[in-house]
Parts: structure tokens; sequence; C-alpha cells
């Protein structure tokens, strides 16, 4: 027989379980926090999307954002290279000695398409950067997550996402194939799944850019699973919740998210097999001193930005995401090709920003977009890398790594326009030396994407104030006008 404290105890924990959220339970969280957004975000039109665009390589201000042509800058032959470098063959006309005044800054015409968009200019900032890395497998997750490698709190803004907004479809990462990358830095990306202290189920849904997984799909069809088996399993789960007596268990709702999951998994499949996801062909590369076209023989180069931003335009509007996440390999197979141009900084930085620039802004539509396009007012989109590049040469036409100056760019999203029509700058260079002037860091950088989406920083699991450089009001300098 069962006593009557045995039956009250049972009792008490199945009204406690009960009481839980349970569907869905994509996501530990938020329950049992405070997670108001910050009290402004009213004033920018509500928490935003973001689109963070990773330029694998480390892109190099000196060509792109702030043409400097002192000689101290350009010694040797690399100011040659870059006036040298034509973008006739992706559609852009002039070379490296065209550059334009805007908003104090020198940019280059490798940055031309944003030219023509004063809506986008207006809400442009670029940020001056600085940490002490100089290795891709190092900086790269330190960009992604703003904390350093090997750190467990280290969690992807998609996570974070996630687990604010707790549905299947809310964060994505477009990985291209491993090919694309020098060896060991492929697993660097891993860092865009960490989760940190988020819980497992608020990992990002990772995305192939490659036909090569078109298995992915049948998985997630789930075809073979026998009709039943998953109410059985959530009846096993239930008996099994209602023995903790009332308490839980980050391990239990990790369980219990992907056993809510599985049975919603064939609503991925349109993902998986979307057109979208096969690198589409596109012409030869932009620059002139592009190394090698990356194309197999007889082939044209394979275009997987055009494909990913594509790809992120048909997420947003399609499935209701908040967050996507993509790596801009640059044309061509040749991993040269991305912006680590230790030889050619010039011509395949020039050529590679050209064409994600060209491509953004043709993705992109400052109201209500039509079908794929992002709306530059309810997306906030990043031009994130791991580090920039030295001042002077490494070989007459390139540099070498430097993570202690480098800039990340901001567009759209809460940012509001400047009465001048122009980008604004934040934090400095000094150009000559290359010492950055401000002290921003790529976690400073993820908590302005972190208020951008209506979530404050400094919740439980995020950023604590105390272990942040200092620093003025994230929203301030980034979103006012």
């Amino acid at each position: 027989m069962i006593s009557r404290r045995k039956l009250l105890t049972g009792a008490g924990a199945l009204a406690a379980a009960a009481a839980l959220p349970r569907e869905p339970a994509w996501a530990d969280g938020p329950s049992g926090e405070e997670w108001a957004p910050y009290s402004n975000v009213a004033t920018w039109g509500g928490p935003k999307k973001i689109l963070e665009i990773f330029l694998y390589g480390g892109l190099s201000p000196w060509e792109t954002f702030h043409v400097e042509p002192r000689e101290e800058v350009y010694s040797g032959d690399l100011l040659n290279a870059f006036n040298g470098t034509s973008i006739s063959g992706c559609g852009g006309s002039g070379n490296g000695t065209n550059s334009q005044s805007i908003g104090g800054m020198r940019w280059s015409v490798a940055t031309s398409p944003l030219w023509s968009r004063p809506d986008l200019l207006a809400r442009t900032r670029v940020v001056t950067m600085t940490h002490e890395f100089t290795a891709h497998p190092v900086a790269i997750p330190y960009a992604l997550t703003g904390r350093r490698f090997g750190d467990s709190r280290a969690a992807s803004l998609g996570a974070a996402m996630k687990r604010r907004y707790p549905v299947q479809h809310t964060s994505y990462v477009l990985m291209p194939p491993s090919s694309r990358f020098f060896p060991g830095d492929a697993s660097a990306f891993d860092a865009w799944l960490a989760v940190g202290t988020h819980g497992s189920a608020t990992r990002p849904v990772l995305v192939p850019m490659s036909a090569a997984a078109s298995d992915m799909a049948t998985w997630a069809a789930r075809s073979n699973v026998i009709p039943g088996s998953d109410a059985l399993n959530q009846v096993y789960a239930g008996l099994y919740e209602a023995g903790l007596d009332g308490s839980r268990s980050r391990g239990f709702d990790a369980y219990a998210a992907a056993l809510d999951s599985l049975p919603g998994s064939p609503n991925l499949v349109p993902v998986f097999n979307s057109s979208l996801r096969t690198e589409g062909p596109t012409a030869v590369h932009c620059s002139t001193n592009s190394p090698s076209s990356g194309a197999p023989p007889g082939e044209s180069p394979l275009n997987t930005t055009k494909a990913s931003l594509d790809m992120a335009a048909w997420l947003f509007n399609t499935k209701g995401t908040r967050y996507v996440g993509m790596v801009d390999v640059g044309l061509g197979t040749d991993t040269d090709a991305a912006y680590d141009g230790h030889e050619h900084t010039a011509g395949v930085t020039f050529g590679n920003l050209y064409n994600l620039l060209k491509e953004l802004s043709r993705v992109t539509s400052p109201t209500t977009p039509a079908s794929g396009r992002i709306s530059i007012d309810d997306t906030l989109i990043i031009l994130n890398t791991e580090f920039g590049r030295t001042i002077g040469p490494d070989l007459p036409a390139g540099r070498k790594h430097y993570g202690r100056g480098y800039v990340v760019v901001l567009l759209g999203g809460p940012i509001q326009p400047t009465t001048s029509g122009e980008p604004k700058r934040i934090g400095s260079f000094d150009w000559m030396t290359g010492a950055p002037l401000g002290s921003y860091t790529a976690a400073n950088l993820a908590c302005v994407a972190l208020t951008a989406a209506g979530i404050d920083p400094h919740v439980t699991d995020n950023f604590a104030v105390g272990e942040l450089p200092p620093g003025p009001p994230y929203e301030a300098p980034f979103f006012q006008a």
C-alpha cells in the first residue's frame, strides 16, 4: 500500500514536472531567468535578426575600408600590385587606384557595391578591434564566441539566440566543404556550434553548403521510424521525469529537448534538399592577381558566397529564422582565394570583398523584403573576421596575420542612419604603426549583437560585466545616429 506521504510526494513531483515548459523543449531556458531586453530596444523597432558573415582568413583594412597609400604601408611592390588589380572580371570598373572618402575613411573600389546604397552606408559602422592572437585555429573561435580558445563557457551568438527564442528554426550555420579551408581550420569553426553553459539543445543547425550531404535530408525525413515509437519514448521519458521527484537537470532537459525535436525533424527536409545549398557557377575570379581560377579543368569557379546569401534569405523569410552564420571563402576552390593572402593580399582580398559586397547589395532590401531578399531594417549584418593584416608586406604583394588592429563592419538592423548619410568609424588605428586606439574586443562585439537581438548580454551564461574590457554603453556608439 502507498503511504499518504509517499502519494503526496509523488503528486508533488508530477505537479512540478507538469508546471515546467515542455512544448516545445527546444532549449534549456529561459525558464526562471530574467530575459527582459534593454529598455530602449523599442526605440529601434524591437529585437533584430542577425546575419553573421565570417570573412575567412583575416580581412586587411588597408586594401578595403581604409586605403592607406603611404610608403610605410605599401613598401616594396605591394602598392603596384594593388594598383594593378582590376575588378572588370566581376562586372565592376576601375582598379586599386580608385578610392572614395566616406565618413572620414578612404574606401577602396572593392567596396564600391555599397556606394550606390545610401540606405546601407548611413547605417554602417566600421569598428576597430584588437586582440593578441595570430593563429587561425585560436583566433577564429575567439572571434565567434568572444571567449578564449578552450573556455568551457564559450557560446556562439546562434546558441544564445536559440536559448532566448527556443524554436526549431531559430539558428543556422552555413558551412562550405572542408576542402575550402587550410588543414585544421575547418575544425576551428566548430566554435560556431559551441553552446557553453546554455545547454546542448541550443546548438544551431549546421547546413553543409554542398550537394554531397544530400543524405541529411533522408535522415531528417525519418522514413524508417516505426509509427508509435515516438509516443512510446515520450511515455518512458514521462515516467523517468516523474521519478526525479520534482528536480530537473540540464542533462535531462537536453534529452527532453532532443526527444521533442525528433518528430519535427521532417520540417528540416526542405532545408537540406534546397537547391540553394548547392554552390552555383560564376565568372572567373574578379582579381587579375589571383594565383588560379580555383576551378576544376573546363569548369567555372564556385560562388559559395552567392549560394550562402541566397540560402540565408530563404531561411529568414520561410522559416522564421533569427540567426544565420555563414563563412565567406571567396571565389574558386583554392583556399588561397579567401582573405588569407600572404603572397597576394592586394589581388585576392580585393576581388573577394568586391564579390561579397556585390552579392550582399543584391540580396538586401531597405523595406519589407520580397522573396529572396533580406530586410536591413529587421536584420543586423555583421562582417566578422579573425584578425587583420600587418602594416608592412610579408612577400612583395601580401601581408602577415595581425590581431592588434583590424576592423569588423556592422550594417543595418538597430543602427540608426547618420544625418550626413555617411558611415561612422568606432575606435581608430594609429595608421602609421598599426596600434589600435580603441579597446573593442570580440566579447564587446558579442554583447553588441546580443543587445541588437533583444537579449541582455549580462544575464546568466552570457557575459558578466566584470569580465569585459572597459568601454562605453554598447548601444550608444553603435546604434545611435
